[in-house]
């Protein structure tokens, strides 16, 4: 096969059940037919459980496609992504769930046709991942962010909120406050700089957003080479639950007594061990090593697609201090950014 014919190889990786399933199969249908019309030729594979999209991107890699497109909801486009890190291979997004917020957070048109004039264009963004190691040594890549403490215990219940349903915000709070105090949790950052905190919550984010447009990283960029980590210190169990239902729907609390760094590597022990979950997957409790695999995963998107409001943005200051600390003097309102890249 010529190398024109095989640029022109997409493999599809749908879930039939995402979304709508009584439309599944016709939305596939218009899909095939729209990459048709522009020249690709599409194979389909159905990833049914979603976790089985990763073994079939790895062997769609291994057999020459040049593009992978994932169809469905989050869960399967992560799981799609899991399965490409390191490749050459272009990963296409179709938004084919309920939330469609990874689409949304990349600029992917959530219109059928509109996705699939993307994925034909030449359009190519490297985005960071990161990756959680537990302390048996097993790895999970994630795109969103990585939790530790109570966002990983009532991250379900959060995401139901989101949903519409309302009676999971009694769910999520009743939750919240069944679990311990203040854990002692310390966070090594880039093998160098220690921090000692007491915190509910540890927060490690590659976008600036997780869920349905919870905000809880205004500067996290998939293309800085950083992750950002969120810790909650004197946060009594009321605020934390204030803090969630501020940063719903893409909304934003500036409160100074957040901490925020920025590191390429973060280890995370606490005592006692806390939960851990990334991308919405329980990885169990203990000690975990995040770090960032920087441009390494090529998506069919836009840069446009990538900005984000410069307002919200502004909401958290960059400084380079001489210690990891929390500064004094700011404003109880604003929060600072410690970068330790």
């Amino acid at each position: 096969m010529s190398k024109k014919n095989e640029s022109k190889r997409a493999k599809i990786i749908a879930n039939p059940g995402a979304g709508k399933a009584s439309d599944a199969a016709d939305r596939l249908k218009l899909v095939i037919g729209f990459l048709k019309k522009k020249g690709l030729k599409v194979d389909v594979a159905y990833a049914k459980p979603k976790e089985e999209a990763t073994p079939i991107a790895k062997k769609a890699i291994k057999d020459g496609y040049k593009k992978v497109i994932a169809m469905g909801g989050d869960g399967t486009i992560e799981a799609v992504m899991r399965g490409m890190i390191g490749s050459k291979t272009r990963l296409g997004i179709i938004p084919a769930g309920t939330e469609n917020n990874i689409a949304r957070s990349l600029g992917i048109p959530l219109d059928l046709k509109e996705a699939c004039a993307l994925i034909s264009s030449d359009n190519m963004l490297k985005l960071d991942m990161g990756q959680v190691k537990t302390r048996k040594g097993k790895k999970f890549v994630f795109f969103e962010m990585a939790t530790i403490g109570l966002s990983a215990k009532i991250y379900p219940d959060a995401t139901k909120v989101v949903s519409g349903k309302l009676l999971s915000i009694k769910e999520a709070a009743l939750t919240l406050l069944r679990q311990e105090v203040r854990p002692k949790v310390s966070l090594t950052l880039n093998d160098e700089s220690k921090v000692e905190v007491e915190t509910m919550v540890v927060m490690v984010s590659n976008t600036p957003v997780f869920g349905k447009d919870f905000l809880v990283a205004p500067i996290a960029s998939v293309k800085d080479g950083l992750l950002d980590i969120s810790v909650y210190p004197d946060f009594s169990k009321v605020e934390l639950i204030s803090y969630y239902a501020a940063v719903m729907d893409g909304g934003y609390s500036g409160d100074g007594k957040i901490q925020h760094y920025q590191a390429r590597k973060i280890k995370v022990k606490a005592s006692p061990k806390l939960d851990v979950m990334a991308d919405g997957v329980d990885l169990g409790k203990g000690t975990v090593t995040i770090k960032v695999r920087p441009g390494a995963l090529r998506v069919i998107a836009t840069k446009k697609g990538l900005e984000y409001d410069s307002q919200k943005k502004d909401a958290a200051v960059s400084i380079q201090p001489e210690s990891v600390s929390q500064p004094e003097g700011k404003d109880q309102h604003e929060e600072s950014v410690i970068s330790l890249g």
